[in-house]
């Protein structure tokens, strides 16, 4: 019998949680591999469609769980998809990388930044998005996560850039916001860097 409600407990470290139905009545016990939605963990109140049924020990129990958006949250949630909230995922982020690119260039350009400090940029650009994705396919898959210290180690390292393109294009580490926060971080020093190497080096 298909039913609809809400996770009402879940334990990532052990895998299991359960469901409250709608209509009331006794949780429902489910384990991750009932849970349908790959790419994802289950989360406390979310809404969920799920097979109810009883497990092993006869106690009831949900099979197929499948997270739902409830028909009165559906415009507001079409609305967040549509306009993702945050610097990397508005203009902000998006102008910030545009003005670094440009102020790059033209110091590189100028002869006041070796060729390399460019290409070093691009170069590890491509490597951090590359490791967003891959980080990203290990969440799907339920595999061996890239730490995020070594994600923000690559940002620190110059590939910020590519950093903000995967979270804007792969929507991956673009919501927790102490990811965000150091992240941010990094950002605001490599700005800071080039602005104070750019008065630096500028002709009196």
């Amino acid at each position: 019998m298909n039913g609809l409600g809400k996770v009402s407990e879940w334990n990532d470290e052990r895998g299991f949680g359960f469901v409250q139905p709608q209509a009331g009545g006794p949780r429902l016990f489910f384990h991750i591999r009932d849970y349908r939605q790959q790419g994802r963990r289950p989360e406390v109140g979310e809404w969920v469609r799920y097979a109810a049924g009883t497990g092993r020990d006869g106690k009831p129990a949900a099979s197929q769980v499948r997270r739902v958006v409830p028909p009165s949250a559906s415009a507001q949630a079409s609305r967040a998809q549509q306009a993702p909230r945050g610097w990397n995922g508005g203009w902000p982020g998006w102008a910030m990388l545009l003005a670094y690119a440009i102020a790059l260039g033209c110091t590189v350009q100028s002869g006041r930044l070796p060729d390399w400090a460019a290409l070093g940029v691009l170069v590890m650009s491509a490597v951090t998005w590359i490791a967003y994705a891959l980080d990203k396919r290990a969440a799907g898959r339920q595999a061996q996560r890239t730490p995020e210290a070594s994600l923000h180690l690559m940002e620190l390292l110059g590939g910020w850039p590519g950093a903000l393109i995967a979270q804007r294009s792969l929507r991956h580490k673009n919501r927790k916001r102490s990811y965000q926060l150091a992240f941010w971080w990094i950002v605001a020093l490599h700005c800071a860097a080039l602005a104070c190497w750019i008065w630096k080096t500028a002709s009196p």
